[in-house]
C-alpha cells in the first residue's frame, strides 16, 4: 500500500507542480500612487488580488481578476486652529487580463489587462449637509488599463510589478490616477 501511494505521488508530482496547470493565483502588493493631486497626497497601505486563468490562446493565458487597494493619508487645513483629518481611498478593480511568456523557460511574463475601477474616498470629517446628503464621502468610477511584468521564482511563487492607469469620473472632478503595484503572489 505504501509503495502504491509513493508511486502515485511520484507519477503525479510533475502534474501537480507545473506552473501552466495552475488556474488560480493570489497576490499581495504595496501600492504607490503617481500623477495628479491624488499621487501627491496619498500613502499606499496594502493591496490584494485574485486571478483565474480560464483559457490559453497560442502562448497567451487569458483570465479574469479582482483587485482591491487601500490608500490613506492625513490632510492638514491651514486654518486657525489648524485642522487635520484622515482621508482613505479604496479601489476595487475587476478586469480581463492576458499573460505572455517573454522567455523560453516561462520565468518572465508580460501582463496586460483592461477593466473597470470603483473608487470610494472617505474623509474623517464626513457630515450631513442641509439636504441630508453625506459630504466628505465620494464614489468615483472609470475605465482602467493595466501593464506589468512578473517573474516566476518557482512553479508556485512569483514577484511582479505593474502599472494601472485609471480614468476616474464621478462626484468629484474627472481625473486620471496612476497606481504602481509591487508585490508577490502564489499560484494554486
Amino acid at each position: 500500500m505504501k509503495k502504491s501511494l509513493l508511486f502515485v505521488f511520484l507519477i503525479g508530482l510533475p502534474f501537480i507542480t507545473s506552473a501552466q496547470d495552475k488556474k488560480w493565483s493570489v497576490e499581495v502588493h504595496y501600492p504607490i500612487s503617481v500623477g495628479e493631486d491624488f499621487g501627491a497626497s496619498n500613502q499606499g497601505v496594502i493591496g490584494a488580488g485574485i486571478k483565474y486563468r480560464f483559457t490559453t490562446v497560442g502562448k497567451f493565458n487569458i483570465g479574469a481578476s479582482l483587485d482591491a487597494t487601500w490608500f490613506s493619508t492625513t490632510s492638514t487645513n491651514d486654518s486657525d486652529p489648524i485642522q487635520e483629518f484622515d482621508i482613505k481611498n479604496f479601489f476595487i478593480q475587476p478586469r480581463i487580463f492576458s499573460e505572455l511568456p517573454l522567455t523560453n523557460n516561462n520565468k518572465l511574463n508580460l501582463l496586460g489587462g483592461i477593466g473597470w475601477t470603483w473608487n470610494r474616498s472617505v474623509e474623517s470629517l464626513a457630515f450631513f449637509d442641509d439636504q441630508g446628503e453625506i459630504q466628505g464621502s465620494d464614489w468615483n468610477n472609470g475605465f482602467n488599463l493595466n501593464l506589468g511584468l512578473s517573474y516566476n521564482l518557482s512553479t508556485r511563487w512569483f514577484v511582479q510589478a505593474q502599472y494601472d492607469l485609471i480614468f476616474l469620473s464621478g462626484d468629484s472632478p474627472s481625473r486620471n490616477v496612476g497606481l504602481i503595484k509591487i508585490g508577490a503572489g502564489f499560484r494554486f
